[in-house]
């Protein structure tokens, strides 16, 4: 599932590839993505468009609109965005494309089809009508407004970094690093941990996920990249702790299956 790495990773696919550049075609291969937007608006708001800046809070990407607006994506379980080279090689389970005059394509696919495209007037209206916490990695968000958002919650650890409404963008793949990475027992309720490790916690959570930005978070070769000591390649059946070889634990949390170190975690 993409998470905050991952969405930043498209955030800059995006500029790279589609920023100022004028929208030949919208090609909606299925409605449903688009919710109870109709296609026809939707395309006829785009159609001759430009995107002129992008921005990601959380798993939410918005790029503006050069007529005013917003375009809004959600990737939920599987969505990405992809480039293509022309209009013939759209990638597999595409839902929406966007042909730039003379320049390339812009797919957003999603093989489950849980996910969102949309438009919006104004980001930061959109962001309070979805009671969205602060950006995990916003400059603004530092120790102190972290403990007082996280500590409002009597909830495991877990899922409280879960939580979009407490703090945006981090999911169940990226929380079981953060608490290897921090030596946390996702399980332990967040209102009982001590003052060094909820310290210990806001640290690790701004250093996993800037440290998979910078390895490349959402390429498909990312697990085989990650980073010495992270716990992402380990995620999975028979797999072990990279620092003391312990085999994982794996638990259940509000329908979530995650992993931990019994040894590092004592989990």
């Amino acid at each position: 599932m993409p998470e905050l790495p991952d969405v930043e990773g498209f955030k800059r696919l995006l500029a790279r590839n589609a920023l100022r550049k004028t929208i030949d075609q919208v090609i909606v291969s299925d409605a449903r993505i688009l919710g109870k937007l109709p296609a026809r608006t939707f395309i006829a708001r785009l159609r001759g468009a430009r995107f002129t800046a992008v921005r990601r809070h959380g798993k939410h990407l918005f790029a503006a609109i050069d007529r005013g607006g917003w375009l809004t994506l959600h990737f939920g379980m599987t969505g990405a965005l992809q480039t293509a080279r022309n209009r013939e090689t759209a990638p597999p389970f595409t839902r929406v494309r966007f042909d730039f005059v003379h320049d390339g394509s812009l797919a957003y696919t999603n093989k489950r089809m849980i996910g969102r495209v949309g438009l919006v007037e104004d980001v930061d209206d959109f962001l309070a009508e979805e009671a969205l916490g602060p950006d995990a990695l916003d400059p603004h968000l530092d120790f102190d407004g972290f403990r007082a958002a996280v500590l409002t919650r009597k909830r495991d650890v877990k899922s409280v970094l879960m939580d979009q409404q407490v703090i945006a963008g981090i999911g169940n793949i990226y929380s079981d690093d953060i608490l290897f990475q921090a030596r946390i027992d996702p399980t332990k309720r967040i209102d009982r941990l001590s003052p060094d490790e909820l310290k210990r916690l806001f640290q690790k959570m701004r250093e996993v996920l800037k440290v998979a930005i910078a390895h490349g978070a959402g390429a498909e070769q990312f697990a085989e990249r990650a980073p010495k000591g992270s716990l992402l390649p380990s995620r999975h059946k028979g797999g072990l702790c990279p620092r003391c070889r312990s085999p994982l634990r794996v638990f259940k949390v509000g329908g979530r299956t995650g992993y931990c170190c019994p040894t590092c975690q004592a989990c």
